[in-house]
């Protein structure tokens, strides 16, 4: 670390003082960063998905599962709060599905998602359940990219919709 002095273009090198506050400066500013991030990062974990905003959740337990139910209309998104490991979808939704007809009376025809958050279609009082939303997933691959300053850029996409 050089000391406070010239060097001889006449130009003052900083002094360790102000290289201490400059360190001091990022510090504080990385902590408010690490704090505004930690208290908002856990709200993520139970935050309902499109279509069920606003729905108070209920939570139910089963089989050692801890779950979040929300429920709306013949619908129920299904959040697993517990920690399981190894996750598996099969026995996870099967618990799930349980935790929904207890909740509801309504049986759940389809289930779509994975371990964490699911989807279930219900069907209630002999009614058939809503149909199963498609797939819409797509996944695009960039291939041949191209940019200059003058002319801007261009790149073939190639897309997969599954």
């Amino acid at each position: 670390m050089r000391t406070a002095g010239t060097n001889p273009a006449g130009i003052r090198w900083p002094t360790s003082e102000f290289n201490a506050s400059l360190t001091k400066l990022r510090l504080v500013g990385l902590m408010r960063f690490l704090t505004v991030f930690l208290m908002c990062f856990p709200l993520a974990c139970s935050m309902a998905g499109p279509g069920f905003r606003g729905v108070t959740p209920v939570t139910r337990e089963v089989e050692g599962s801890r779950f979040l139910l929300r429920v709306k209309d013949r619908m129920a998104e299904v959040t697993r709060t517990s920690f399981e490991f190894p996750a598996r979808f099969g026995p996870i939704s099967e618990r799930a599905q349980k935790a929904v007809h207890l909740e509801t009376g309504c049986e759940p025809e389809w289930v779509t998602g994975d371990p964490a958050m699911m989807v279930m279609g219900l069907s209630c009082n002999g009614e058939p359940a809503p149909p199963e939303p498609r797939n819409r997933s797509i996944s695009c691959e960039i291939f041949d990219a191209v940019y200059s300053e003058r002319f801007g850029g261009s790149a073939a996409v190639e897309c997969t919709q599954w």
